[in-house]
């Protein structure tokens, strides 16, 4: 089989083989591929797409390229995926709400990606915690404690890591069929029986408006559906960022929050969520009996022990769960003020999460970037007048910030009136 002549099948429109895919799958897995062909092999795909039997077929091939967990002898468990937005730390209130509730979470999650957040990254903010247990940790934890979080190991859907990271470094990102093989074949991998997905849309999201985001829902369902996944959707804003806290340190502290009582739109996501999957395995009857419970497991701080016992199975220090003040200060501040009077009727959340990005390029070291953040200080359709605080910059050490700031400020639309209202969930698919 010659690769060469795939690509300029793609390339031509045509539809591949399961045995074409499978050849550059294993190929790339087994470095038998080189980087650069990968990337005009990805490139086609992603110029010219793929139809629903070949992401299918794309699906297995990542998700057989490495270990399948089995969890048969842990018994029924639920898995959570969000498609990425900026400052979604929804998994960090969900994996504990539902763990304190019975349901056993297997949870896989990813590392950043563009200007999206990774929840991998976040839970290392807790000093020693470890995302790369064993399969024996890892289902000991299911039985014993209801909860795991992990990542990707070398082991779990090797291509996909090997595509997902040239994907990250070539820009072929949001492709509908690239971005649902990615995600199934890490939960095929998982061994997670119920999946919920989190598909986001907006100017902060890879999926820019609701009929895609639809789209690729009802994709991912399918493709869950075809391997015996029981998978729902819920289809969710990233109009603007989820919360006011942008950055690792923050975002955790912004989970934490929730987890101490307090009400917002990530609080509100995170229940829909809980609910959603609470519901799907006819736990509840309605979604407002799961707001309810999860509301509740909240409110009596069944769900913040439940994260305690989380980060402590994995090796993690708990200092900063019991002291979460401490993510929210920094060595160093830049506030950002703004440049005329009126409403935000605008927030781009995508440019303020690649600020973010920029400035965590700046540092090398891992706790330097989890200080960098940012913290808006005004939300959307908010009055302000000129030179009023609207954001502050977290950072670690000085460093020539110019253009970040500038970068920043462009984010924040301010006109005589408001804008549209916000939305934060769609719709629902079960």
């Amino acid at each position: 089989m010659n690769l060469n002549q795939i690509i300029d099948k793609k390339n031509n429109k045509e539809k591949l083989t399961t045995k074409e895919i499978e050849y550059f799958v294993n190929g790339f897995s087994k470095d038998e591929i080189s980087k650069l062909d990968a990337t005009k092999f990805i490139k086609a795909v992603y110029e010219n797409g793929l139809d629903e039997k070949e992401t299918i077929d794309l699906t297995r091939a990542m998700a057989y390229s490495g270990k399948i967990i089995d969890l048969s002898d842990v018994g029924e468990c639920v898995d959570k995926h969000s498609t990425g937005g900026v400052s979604d730390t929804t998994t960090l209130i969900i994996v504990p709400v539902l763990a304190s509730l019975g349901v056993k979470v297997a949870k896989m999650s990813g590392r950043s990606l563009g200007w999206t957040g990774g929840t991998a990254d976040k839970v290392e903010v807790f000093d020693g915690y470890d995302n790369y247990i064993s399969e024996k940790e890892f289902k000991q934890n299911l039985r014993q404690i209801d909860e795991c979080l992990i990542s990707q190991s070398e082991e779990i859907a090797i291509a996909d890591k090997k595509i997902y990271k040239l994907r990250d470094e070539t820009g072929y990102v949001d492709n509908i069929a690239l971005i649902a093989s990615s995600i199934m074949s890490k939960k095929i991998a998982c061994g997670a029986k119920i999946l919920c997905l989190d598909v986001k849309y907006g100017n902060g999201a890879f999926m820019k408006d609701f009929e895609s985001a639809l789209q690729l829902a009802k994709l991912m369902c399918k493709i869950g559906k075809s391997f015996d996944i029981k998978t729902s959707a819920v289809i969710s804003n990233m109009n603007e960022p989820l919360s006011k806290y942008i950055g690792n340190n923050l975002e955790v502290y912004s989970a934490l929050k929730v987890l101490n009582g307090e009400e917002n739109n990530l609080s509100t996501l995170s229940k829909n969520i809980v609910a959603t999957i609470l519901k799907s395995i006819h736990k509840v009857e309605s979604l407002e009996e799961g707001i309810s419970l999860a509301t509740n497991s909240i409110k009596s701080k069944s769900a913040l022990e439940k994260f305690k016992q989380l980060i402590l199975s994995q090796h993690g220090s708990i200092y900063k769960v019991e002291n979460y003040e401490v993510l929210a200060k920094c060595q160093n501040t830049l506030p950002i003020y703004a440049t005329s009077k009126g409403y935000i009727s605008k927030i781009n959340a995508r440019e303020l999460g690649n600020a973010v990005h920029d400035l965590c390029k700046l540092y090398d070291e891992k706790d330097d970037k989890n200080q960098c953040g940012l913290v808006l200080n005004k939300q959307k359709n908010e009055y302000v007048k000129l030179g009023e605080l609207i954001a502050t910059i977290h950072y670690s050490s000085d460093k020539d910030l110019s253009k970040i700031v500038e970068k920043i400020n462009s984010c924040f639309t301010i006109t005589k009136e408001k804008g549209e209202d916000f939305e934060l969930i769609k719709e629902i698919i079960f």
